[in-house]
């Protein structure tokens, strides 16, 4: 199998989308943003979704690895992958976990509840990535770290799936998996909501094995992408001007109307909307933007986006110790409570935590060695 493409400047800019979302997700959740009240409405209904959460970057891996590494299917090292993103991503896992330890400790302190094995255990499970498996019993320390640990089953199912996924050579059966794909996540959502209990969110949440099938989707994504190409059908959607456009736009409408849909829904509809109806669209948003085609593909792609985009997963990452140490030093430093308050500053906090993150990026490419075999471009 060859790749019709190794790098696809359009996704990055997908990328900055999601970990924007995201960030600010979390930032409005602890109190940002609050000199607005909310308006406008329809900003803050994207930023509580988030409209663009974790899911995309499952599967825009799957859908990312699949085109780079297909051609080296029936010789690849699942090995060499998983050693090559704990050196690319350990470092930074481990410093983010440890930075917010601190913020468990002290107020136990206080009150006289510091529970040693507890905090033992929690920096076990967070340094071990297995964090997404067995998320009980522990201390929240870094939130997104979850993710990290998720991808990491990841990468281990990746050299077997991958060896299957490109001997599949017909479109319908990919899209039947597709759906397949979809499945567990379905049942994850009645057994979660059959159970009843919302403290149990973050359990179903976060756990690896049921997402590990949105990676999946991603790569069959990239199977269909590339049999469509080699099979490209009877009429090209880049032949029909503005097509690839008005797909896009209504794929983006689908997502902010899944929020409205959402806001109204009883505990099943609302995880099924955030956790099921939205991957789909999400896969429609990553292959019609991995087409290139239209001006919305083409400002994805545009040079400051696509860089941006590039660092975009380390700002998932290392927001939350960023955003709860800056705020800690202005309140305790400076008696400054209302930090994240201001749009100003928020603005100031996302330059920062942007501007910083690409040159960490750009600094860790020029000195680290390939991932694997020298196909990074995209990882």
């Amino acid at each position: 199998m060859s790749s019709p493409k190794q790098y696809f400047t359009s996704i990055d800019g997908l990328r900055l989308l999601a970990s924007i979302n995201i960030v600010l997700f979390h930032l409005v959740q602890i109190g940002g943003l609050y000199d607005l009240r909310g308006s406008p409405a329809w900003l803050f209904r994207i930023l509580k979704g988030p409209a663009f959460h974790a899911s995309l970057f499952f599967i825009l891996a799957g859908f990312i690895y699949t085109v780079k590494y297909a051609p080296l299917a029936d010789t690849f090292s699942t090995r060499a992958l998983v050693k090559g993103r704990i050196r690319d991503l350990f470092p930074l896992h481990a410093l983010t976990a440890l930075a917010m330890l601190p913020f468990v400790i002290i107020p136990c302190i206080g009150a006289a509840c510091l529970n040693i094995p507890k905090i033992l255990f929690t920096s076990a499970i967070h340094l071990s990535m297995t964090w997404s498996i067995f998320p009980f019993f522990t201390y929240n320390l870094n939130t997104p770290s979850w993710a990290l640990s998720a991808f990491f089953l990841c990468y281990f199912l990746f050299g077997p799936m991958l060896r299957r996924v490109v001997l599949i050579t017909n479109r319908r059966a990919i899209v039947a998996l597709m759906g397949a794909c979809l499945v567990p996540g379905i049942l994850w959502s009645f057994l979660y909501a059959g159970l009843g209990r919302e403290q149990l969110y973050t359990v179903f949440h976060i756990f690896a094995p049921v997402r590990s099938f949105e990676f999946i989707l991603g790569m069959l994504l990239a199977r269909l992408f590339h049999l469509n190409n080699v099979k490209p059908r009877a009429v090209k959607v880049r032949d029909i001007p503005f097509l690839n456009d008005g797909i896009i736009l209504s794929a983006f409408a689908l997502v902010y109307l899944t929020l409205i849909w959402r806001a109204g829904a009883g505990m099943l509809g609302r995880w099924m909307f955030y956790h099921v109806v939205l991957l789909p669209l999400y896969a429609l948003l990553l292959y019609r933007l991995a087409r290139g085609d239209g001006w919305i593909a083409r400002a994805f792609a545009w040079k400051p986006v696509n860089q941006l985009g590039k660092a975009g997963f380390y700002p998932y990452l290392v927001h939350i110790p960023l955003i709860s140490w800056t705020c800690w030093t202005a309140e305790h430093a400076f008696g400054y409570k209302k930090l994240l308050h201001s749009p100003v500053n928020v603005l100031l906090l996302m330059v920062v935590l942007y501007g910083g993150s690409w040159l960490y990026w750009r600094g860790a490419r020029k000195r680290k060695r390939s991932t694997y075999r020298g196909h990074d471009k995209n990882a």
